[in-house]
């Protein structure tokens, strides 16, 4: 028997239909869904999140706080600079781009979203070393073209110097010094559809080829600027690291004001000169006018230094007037007209923090407090609180480990020390018997040579006949009428030597010789 079954008919409204889901909607909805969730603005522009620790612990009301684009975590490692395994990184991730997965989601919305990700964003790079990464090693080649706004500013001296020998592509050293600037333009030559380009002042003066060539190869590109990117260190942090990576320089983060300007060049229409020699003045003219104008300007309407200030550069934020009023997160934006008759606009980077923006930190910290507590939870000052004691704890524990066992390390290496120090010793010990016993050797040979040279000579005994002869009483005749004469035989010259003489004794015959004449000497 079949089971029962049940047949519910729904009305025409409730029946499914794909134009009920996203991908069922307008092509033009879609592109504006897409547009609001992956276009945002450029780097420089974003500010930190409300619960970012640059956002808050400021101790006083000129305190800075840091741009984001300055502290955000790296995308990629360069050779310089670079943060260090003993540097105490401070970062945060503000300063990326939200909502990427999406182009993750399907082949179909990859295809609709990312044309608009890759043309409608301005990208920000630190250096030059960190495009020619991103762009030529990373990126597809099919994505480069649609690149439309590609800013490159930073104000680190390294970007100065004219060769490198690092190879972005591979990460190694190159054997032999190379131009810095021919891998940069190397990938930049292949961004064909670059509206807007904002460089450093180095690609004009040094590579002005590919600056004449820079119409022909970019037909699209409609302007072309000159970043200019200085800092602007207070008193507090004359004694705090300046140099390296931003990033591992936390004394000087909230006492560094970055100030980004830009100058824009011609590079169509009539009078446009970019020969060798139209770019070595173009350079000069922005070194030496442009960039002397902003800082002059800067420093008299912005940043002001006090009576006190020395000549090394560094301003007194804390005192009164150090920072001009209205210069904060709300207003970080100002145009500015030059002696030449230009406008130029200037941008801070790193301000200090409005009246406005701390009451709403506050009370946006209160309200979080309260709903914690009525939850049961800590507050977020007991709760940092407590993470410190652990972490301090935490801290405490291991370098108590670490002296024990640097105290283990000191123990075993007074071991070895006085191990070696001993086997040194018995080796001395028999090396002195081993002298000594030679010595004694030595003496005992030298004793049994001496004994072998004293030999003597017996001299044969002459008896004179006399004619006349005397009776001699009994008693004279037994005693002796010869004398013997002893003579101690000396040992031959080496000249006197003859064969069969052996080394250190006499010659082969002497001795039997002279046992012969004593023989006969006793006889008689």
């Amino acid at each position: 028997m079949a089971p029962p079954t049940l047949t519910i008919t729904l009305p025409p409204n409730q029946l499914h239909s794909s134009a009920k889901t996203l991908m069922g909607l307008p092509l033009e909805l879609r592109e504006q869904i897409w547009r609001d969730v992956l276009v945002s603005p450029a780097k420089y522009h974003l500010k930190h999140a409300s619960d970012c620790h640059y956002r808050h612990n400021h101790a006083r009301p000129t305190s800075i706080e840091p741009a984001a684009c300055m502290v955000s975590e790296p995308n990629v490692e360069i050779a310089e600079p670079k943060i260090y395994p003993w540097d105490e990184s401070t970062h945060c991730r503000c300063g990326k781009r939200t909502g990427l997965n999406l182009l993750l989601v399907s082949r179909q919305v990859n295809h609709e979203a990312a044309p608009l990700f890759w043309t409608k964003n301005e990208f920000v790079f630190e250096t030059s070393d960190q495009f020619t990464i991103c762009v030529g090693a990373r990126l597809r080649k099919e994505y480069r073209g649609m690149l439309r706004t590609v800013y490159i500013g930073s104000c680190s001296p390294l970007e100065t110097e004219r060769c490198t020998t690092w190879n972005l592509f591979s990460n190694e050293a190159t054997p032999e010094p190379m131009q810095r600037w021919c891998q940069f333009w190397g990938v930049l030559n292949q961004c064909r559809g670059l509206r807007r380009l904002a460089v450093r002042p180095e690609v004009v003066k040094r590579h002005t080829t590919d600056m004449r060539r820079l119409g022909r190869t970019m037909p699209s590109l409609e302007r072309l600027e000159l970043t200019h990117v200085e800092r602007y260190l207070g008193r507090s942090t004359a004694f705090e690291r300046d140099w390296g990576c931003f990033r591992a320089c936390g004394g000087i983060q909230r006492d560094a004001v970055f100030v980004r300007a830009e100058m824009p060049v011609e590079i169509r229409g009539e009078g446009v000169e970019l020969s060798q020699n139209g770019c070595k003045e173009l350079y000069r003219r922005f070194t030496t006018n442009f960039c002397v104008y902003v800082n002059t300007i800067v420093r008299k309407r912005f940043l002001v230094p006090s009576d006190t200030d020395g000549d090394d550069g560094r301003i007194n934020f804390r005192a009164p007037g150090g920072i001009a009023e209205g210069l904060d997160d709300l207003r970080d934006e100002w145009e500015v007209d030059l002696p030449t008759g230009d406008t130029t606009r200037l941008t801070f980077m790193g301000v200090p923090q409005s009246r406005r923006t701390r009451i709403a930190l506050a009370r946006e910290r209160r309200a979080r407090d309260v709903a914690r507590q009525d939850a049961g939870l800590p507050r977020i000052g007991e709760e940092k609180a407590v993470e410190e004691v652990a972490r301090r704890r935490d801290q405490r524990s291991d370098a108590e480990t670490c002296e024990d066992l640097h105290h283990r390390e000191r123990v075993l290496e007074g071991r070895r020390l006085k191990a070696v120090e001993r086997i040194k010793t018995e080796r001395k010990e028999k090396k002195a018997e081993k002298q000594e016993v030679w010595r004694a050797m030595e003496q005992a040979r030298e004793l049994r040579r001496a004994e072998r040279k004293r030999v003597v000579k017996v001299e044969e005994i002459k008896v004179e006949e006399t004619e006349d002869v005397e009776e001699v009483p009994d008693e004279e005749q037994d005693k002796p009428v010869w004398k013997a004469k002893v003579q101690t035989i000396r040992p031959a010259k080496k000249s006197e030597t003859k064969g069969g003489k052996r080394k250190g004794g006499r010659r082969k015959g002497d001795w039997e010789d002279a046992k012969e004449s004593w023989r006969e000497a006793w006889d008689e």
